[in-house]
């Protein structure tokens, strides 16, 4: 069998859209480990000089703050990618440039008022939902960052429509992190007051939202001046809608744990929890990396009509996927009380709810870029249709098992939502495209 796999490897390593994989993805991945890098260190000043109490106030407030701020989106980030690579490909900067300013056009005025709104109804969300009126103040501080974050996924989409790969993985992995883990450096070297952690995260989605605004206006105007008009603003919106709809409820579902953990738990709980999906995203590093990659390859197949092209081309993101996905795994599984122990002695008891929480990624790496080849492919409805049932699966069980379990309970039940979607896009594409978006090396 060691032989066989050996033997395609050889042959696929001849296949030019293998080696872009492999290249890109690559370059991709290095630097989403700086991501990382930067993200354990924000996450290590927070621990260790602010507790896990702290800890778990910041991640509500965060869960709180990626709500609204997808919300803030509209969808339109998933639009334009697929806007952006299909006018690339085609040297239609004209219409780049239309697509862009009017996604702002819908994007900053809506961001600003979400950003007012939690500003106002920060003490009902503390009082009311979460039952803590201590935090209060955090979800007024992180007000202050919905329409940064919102524009922090506008932007880095861009650089994804783009093929800009290292830009794509900096924007959405190390920038944001990287500056919140310098500030809050600074900071607590002259205070340690407990909302220092949100003030640093907000300062920082502001400078990256000016600085690749920035940048991307000045990529586009280099190519031309003149925006085209053909596409009308309420028609993208229509469009974008059912991603966004797909988007917020994988974004509620993957935080519904976080909120009733918070609700049923301590801010302590949420502060493990918290840094368990921290490590154990690490394993779906490759997964997101080669997604960055394969996304405008795989709208690009699809408007051309090529199933065989789009058939191979995800087969070959298949092996890569599982084959540099399962040592990372493995080394997290075994080395987990150790990865706890960095963050405090506090956090170790976490282990288990790791355990769980790396076999739900199991099947997210197992599956394979599921999410992406539907989106590009059209089938946004149907990838917003699977998560909504995965969602309301995740809530049931959230709801029995946390009041019973804890922290184990939100990682069981986050560890069935993963399996749900995971295998019912799985399986969707492969009766609907004939084509299998995971690798089987038997």
């Amino acid at each position: 069998m060691i032989s066989k796999i050996a033997r395609s490897f050889r042959r696929d390593f001849k296949d030019a859209n293998f080696l872009e994989i492999v290249k890109g993805s690559a370059t991709t991945f290095a630097v989403r480990l700086m991501g990382l890098v930067a993200g354990y260190a924000f996450t290590f000043i927070i621990s260790r000089y602010y507790g896990s109490e702290v800890m778990g106030a910041h991640t509500l407030s965060i869960t709180v703050l990626m709500m609204f701020s997808v919300l803030g989106r509209l969808g339109m980030d998933s639009l334009l990618v697929r806007h952006f690579a299909q006018d690339h490909a085609i040297n239609r900067w004209d219409r780049i440039l239309e697509v862009y300013k009017k996604t702002l056009m819908v994007v900053v005025p809506f961001g600003l008022c979400l950003s007012v709104v939690l500003f106002f109804t920060s003490g009902l969300i503390a009082t009311y939902i979460f039952k803590k009126p201590l935090l209060e103040p955090y979800f007024r501080i992180i007000s202050f960052a919905v329409l940064p974050m919102a524009m922090r996924f506008i932007n880095s989409e861009c650089y994804r429509g783009f093929r800009m790969n290292k830009e794509y993985a900096y924007s959405q992995n190390v920038s944001y992190f990287l500056y919140s883990a310098v500030i809050l450096g600074v900071m607590t070297v002259f205070s340690q007051h407990s909302w220092l952690p949100n003030i640093a995260f907000t300062i920082s989605l502001i400078l990256l939202m000016l600085s690749s605004s920035f940048l991307i206006l000045k990529r586009i105007k280099s190519n031309t001046k003149q925006a085209s008009n053909e596409l009308l603003i309420p028609e993208m919106v229509k469009n974008a809608v059912p991603m966004l709809l797909a988007n917020s409820m994988l974004l509620v579902a993957g935080w519904i744990n976080t909120i009733m953990l918070g609700i049923w738990s301590t801010e302590s709980d949420v502060g493990i929890y918290s840094v368990v999906l921290k490590i154990s995203t690490f394993s779906a590093f490759v997964l997101m990396s080669i997604n960055s990659v394969s996304a405008p390859r795989f709208a690009q197949l699809h408007a051309k009509g090529d199933h065989e092209g789009l058939k191979k081309y995800t087969a070959h993101t298949a092996k890569i996927i599982f084959f540099s996905s399962i040592p990372i795994f493995l080394g997290i599984v075994i080395l987990r009380d150790w990865l706890l122990s960095l963050f405090g002695d506090e956090f170790i008891i976490g282990s288990m709810a790791l355990l769980i929480t790396m076999l739900g990624q199991l099947f997210n790496v197992f599956a394979g870029s599921v999410g992406q080849f539907l989106y590009m492919t059209g089938k946004q409805h149907i990838f917003r249709n699977i998560i909504l049932t995965s969602t309301v699966i995740n809530i049931a069980v959230c709801a029995i098992m946390i009041p019973l379990y804890g922290l184990i309970g939100s990682a069981i039940a986050g560890m069935v939502f993963m399996a749900a979607w995971n295998l019912m896009s799985m399986i969707y594409i492969k009766r609907n495209f004939k084509i299998r978006t995971y690798y089987w090396p038997f």
